[in-house]
């Protein structure tokens, strides 16, 4: 959240924004954008430039979600109910912010809806695993879990904050600096928010955890590291007006993100394996749909670029449900399918680390 802790790099964050408000508000050209005096305060060691006190409660909604998918017995349709109603980010109109609501929506700026071929195929995944039906039909509970939680904490959230940082970028082009900077926020609100822990950011720590790629506190992933340093370049390269700056931000943010989920869907693969040579095939089919719904994260980032078909077929020969776990190309495979990728982004092995 936003403690103490995060108070000296916050502090920084906040100086730092102000100092290129302050320059672009002084310098001939018409580029860039004002803090505005009803900015949010800042949580995680990003300082808001503008006002996103709804959006950064969206992830309270997940919390609660997973409050309730961590019961003996899930009450899938009150899951449901949260997705699809909301219950924490009230408008001021009355309404919700949903994640049904992102997770359904046409025309926004994020590669599932192109790669998949459907608008809201988010939704459809999430929906599906609720109500155990398409690609989760016939599946246990465990398994229906995985994709409703991944689905929603990871693919839909991460989606989101591309979409943000996508449409900020977009609105550079068209002079919209204070409504840039305003998607900029956004992007850190769903990535981080009200309650790191239930979101993306969460998510990234644990991974770190898992591979030894933690940063100086034992705690915080590297990839969360380089994905605030990443944010708090590109709100100050907006509120200056330096359009390639944040581009050069916002491919920052994606290498994190790729960090992560890179190491998730290597870490199931592994998983699986285990629960077989111990013969647990219900444990396996439970792993497996995790790394799935991990895998769903990047495979449309990766798959729009047209450029990644061995790794996209080894990783969906992986964990595609319609496979019995096991019989796919396994971990060896899967981390040696991901190298082309990691090559194109500048990740080294060091940034991926080992799994613990």
């Amino acid at each position: 959240g936003s403690g103490s802790g995060s108070g000296s790099s916050s502090g920084s964050a906040s100086s730092s924004a102000s100092a290129s408000a302050s320059a672009s508000a002084s310098s001939s050209g018409p580029a860039g954008a004002e803090i505005t005096a009803d900015a949010t305060a800042g949580e995680g060691g990003y300082d808001y430039a503008s006002n996103v006190d709804n959006h950064r409660l969206l992830v309270l909604d997940m919390c609660d979600m997973n409050e309730l998918l961590g019961a003996d017995t899930i009450d899938f349709a009150a899951v449901a109910d949260i997705y699809n109603n909301g219950k924490n980010a009230e408008k001021s109109d009355g309404s919700f912010r949903t994640l049904a609501g992102f997770a359904s929506a046409e025309g926004k700026k994020h590669s599932h809806i192109a790669y998949y071929g459907a608008p809201g195929s988010l939704d459809v995944f999430i929906t599906s695993a609720l109500e155990g039906t398409g690609m989760f039909a016939g599946e246990a509970d465990g398994v229906r879990k995985q994709g409703v939680q991944k689905g929603m904490q990871n693919q839909a959230l991460i989606a989101y904050v591309l979409h943000e940082i996508n449409s900020a970028l977009a609105k550079t082009a068209d002079g919209n600096w204070a409504g840039a900077v305003h998607n900029w926020d956004e992007g850190w609100a769903f990535y981080h928010g009200a309650a790191a822990g239930c979101g993306p950011y969460g998510t990234a720590d644990k991974r770190g955890g898992n591979f030894g790629t933690l940063g100086a506190d034992g705690e915080t992933a590297l990839a969360n590291e380089a994905v605030l340093s990443a944010m708090i370049a590109g709100r100050d390269a907006l509120l200056s007006g330096d359009a390639a700056g944040a581009e050069s931000a916002a491919a920052l943010v994606t290498r994190a993100v790729v960090i992560t989920y890179s190491q998730a869907v290597m870490r199931y693969a592994v998983k699986v394996e285990g629960d077989l040579e111990g013969g647990d095939m219900a444990k396996a089919r439970i792993h497996q749909a995790e790394g799935l719904a991990f895998w769903r994260v990047i495979e449309p980032e990766l798959g729009v670029l047209g450029m990644f078909g061995d790794t996209i077929a080894t990783l969906n020969a992986e964990y595609d449900l319609a496979n019995e776990p096991g019989s796919g190309p396994g971990a060896d495979a899967v981390r040696t399918a991901l190298y082309p990728v990691w090559g194109l982004l500048e990740i080294g092995r060091d940034d991926i680390g080992s799994l613990q």
